[in-house]
């Protein structure tokens, strides 16, 4: 047999040899860059894998809540959140500071991003309970004396009549807001009201509201059952119902209200639990403030004082006035907003029987800031006939001065209001958040 060289080839089989070789070598490249391809890839992954853990720990820094904690005394601790529960931990620049919720007044978020007030929809109600949530939705469906309501986006919860204070339509008229407002101020109301819009008129009706529904109101009036549809009742104040008492009370930046306990919590959200709520989520980024009340805390503006003497200077009369101004607005002292407190004017003294129970008066206390800057009183707290805080020449615009007054073993704690150098000039004086401590 003869070999033949590949020198003796024709042209044509010398062309097929070289497209195999160059196949196979470029198979060969082709293997390599897929291999290379491949590396390339998984490095790819672990950077992108990398970088999004490097993302989570930082975004877990910035979800830290920079929290301000005030305790019953009125001494406020600031700095970032560390632990909700059992007690509220705080990174301080002193250190960590561990608070139990028992003595706490409140807690806010420091410099928080508000959630704009949503525009209130067509139809949408308000509900007004007797812990002192309050919060809009719609009416579901109805039971006898109780319905259930959707709130919050897809939360629904069931709401029994005797658990209710009141509820608003959102797109009631001016006049008929007032006449709600002067139901729900009627302590002795005993009968529901319902307040009815008909073009210009405003009714005010009497009686039991018996079944409430999305759609309207069966309402019993003069031995009459009423159908009072929601697009002409402006709203409804229940029979006077007990108030109940709520650990926890969260205020949202939306203006929605709810009361309960705070049962568990994190760096982006507290839980709330109540008797209408199992578990309600409630994000930090739209609290505005948690208010506490706990065992140890009575607000004097839930007391009902023994006495109350009033001196005019000439002949006008003044009350004092319970969790609002002497003008029945919200007080607000230095800028800041306390929704519990006592107003007197000059000169007049308050005085509650405490029968020796506490062991420290603590508030905020100076000139309302709705005077403009007018108004000067001195001021003292008294504790059977003893005095145990006093201030001179208190000033309209002036900084609020904190009191933190010793009532061990005082039986008998009374306010004064006494006239200053500009006579009874606007002597607005408020007791913002004014509370007994045992």
């Amino acid at each position: 047999m003869t070999t033949v060289s590949s020198g003796n080839q024709s042209p044509e089989r010398q062309r097929a040899g070289s497209q195999t070789h160059g196949a196979a070598a470029g198979g060969g490249c082709a293997a390599q860059i897929h291999r290379r391809g491949r590396l390339c890839y998984i490095r790819l992954i672990r950077m992108i894998i990398g970088l999004i853990l490097v993302l989570s720990v930082a975004g877990g820094r910035a979800l830290a809540v920079e929290l301000e904690a005030t305790g019953l005394d009125g001494v406020t601790v600031r700095g970032k959140l560390l632990q909700v529960m059992p007690e509220v931990v705080i990174a301080a620049a002193e250190g960590d500071i561990a608070l139990a919720w028992a003595d706490i007044l409140y807690v806010r978020p420091v410099n928080p991003q508000p959630e704009a007030r949503a525009e209130s929809e067509h139809g949408e109600l308000r509900f007004i309970l007797t812990d002192g949530s309050a919060f809009r939705g719609r009416i579901e469906n109805a039971e006898v004396r109780a319905f259930t309501a959707r709130i919050r986006g897809e939360q629904s919860c069931r709401l029994e009549h005797q658990r209710i204070n009141a509820i608003h339509a959102c797109s009631a008229g001016a006049a008929a807001r007032k006449k709600i407002a002067l139901a729900e101020f009627d302590s002795r109301r005993n009968e529901d009201v319902a307040v009815v819009e008909r073009g210009r008129k405003v009714l005010v009706l009497r009686g039991v509201a018996r079944r409430i529904g999305p759609e309207r109101v069966l309402f019993e009036w003069n031995d009459r059952e009423l159908p009072l549809p929601w697009d002409r009742l402006a709203g409804l104040v229940f029979a006077r119902p007990a108030p109940r008492r709520a650990d926890h009370t969260v205020y949202l930046h939306g203006g929605d209200v709810f009361s309960g306990r705070v049962i568990a919590g994190d760096e982006i959200s507290v839980i709330l639990q109540s008797a209408i709520f199992e578990r309600l989520a409630l994000d930090w980024a739209s609290i505005n403030r948690i208010e506490c009340r706990g065992g140890r805390l009575t607000y004097l503006s839930d007391l009902t004082p023994k006495s109350y003497e009033f001196t005019p200077f000439v002949s006008k009369h003044w009350n004092y006035a319970r969790d609002k101004t002497l003008t029945g607005r919200e007080i607000r002292l230095g800028g800041r907003l306390h929704r519990k407190g006592v107003a007197m004017h000059s000169r007049s003294a308050l005085a509650y029987e405490i029968k020796g129970g506490y062991r420290q008066f603590a508030a905020v206390v100076g000139i309302a800031d709705e005077t403009a800057l007018r108004g000067r009183a001195t001021l003292a707290i008294l504790g059977d006939g003893r005095i145990l805080w006093r201030a001179e020449d208190v000033r309209g615009g002036a900084e609020p001065l904190k009191v933190l007054a010793d009532v061990t073993g005082v039986r008998e704690l009374s306010l004064h209001v006494d006239f200053g150098q500009e006579l009874d000039l606007a002597d607005h004086v408020c007791w913002g958040a004014a509370r007994l401590i045992k």
